[in-house]
């Protein structure tokens, strides 16, 4: 039986590996989504899933302060209405005291949900949020996703749909023919931004979709993309599992 180059590559193997973690079908947890989004080559911010706030002052002190702290659970896939993501932690004091609060906003907001930690993660700089992401439709296929992100993606459905094997050029395409482009190339003294790092991004869940068939849906946002030649960011994301 013949592998194509993309079944070949290190990242398809390693991504494998993150997916033998999910133990169940259907949306997984932010934590794992993010490994399985490294694993392909995705840039995710520093951090790592703590179990006790002792943990999570551990995460942050490798990492750096201020750092974000959210639950983590399958079945909580509304973590900021639960009261389950707080940002911009500046110091340990600042840290111990919203895990204590998560826990209870969890437990109220939530109840019945067993969390499987929280993940703590390095702040991001800002930049601009788009939403990158794909999904496999029994009727229509495999398509992917790129659009304004962040609130605006439900806001003014600036997307665009892409085949899943496109490439770099018609991804950007597919990005200058937004209704909101002008952002991408400096908007009220903004630099313009790391277009390329948004397209290799898409690029790597496009080679997700077509080598891992477990995988139904993956949504990023926001992506932040940062000034051109600095990259971009995963800091959401939910990948979607049969």
């Amino acid at each position: 039986m013949t592998t194509t180059a993309a079944e070949r590559d290190p990242a398809t193997a390693r991504t494998r590996e993150q997916l033998a973690e999910i133990m169940a079908s259907g949306a997984q947890p932010e934590w794992l989504g993010k490994k399985i989004l490294a694993a392909a080559g995705i840039r995710v911010p520093e951090g790592a899933l703590a179990s006790t706030s002792e943990d999570a002052v551990a995460v942050a002190r490798r990492v750096g302060f201020p750092v974000a702290l959210k639950a983590q659970a399958a079945a909580l896939s509304h973590k900021t209405e639960a009261g389950g993501v707080m940002l911009n932690l500046a110091d340990e004091p600042a840290l111990r005291a919203a895990w204590e609060t998560m826990q209870r906003n969890v437990k109220a907001g939530a109840p019945g949900v067993t969390l499987d930690g929280c993940l703590v993660e390095r702040m991001s700089p800002k930049g601009l949020e788009l939403t990158i992401g794909a999904r496999r439709d029994p009727a229509w296929g495999t398509a992917l996703l790129v659009g304004l992100g962040g609130i605006w993606v439900e806001a003014l459905g600036d997307v665009r749909l892409l085949p899943v094997d496109a490439d770099e050029t018609q991804v950007v395409e597919a990005l200058h023919k937004l209704h909101t482009a002008k952002l991408l190339k400096g908007f009220r003294g903004a630099p313009p931004v790391d277009v390329e790092a948004v397209a290799k991004a898409v690029l790597a869940i496009g080679r997700l979709m077509r080598t891992t068939p477990g995988i139904v849906e993956i949504d990023v946002n926001p992506l932040m993309v940062f000034a051109k030649g600095q990259g971009a960011i995963a800091l959401d994301a939910l990948i979607v599992t049969e």
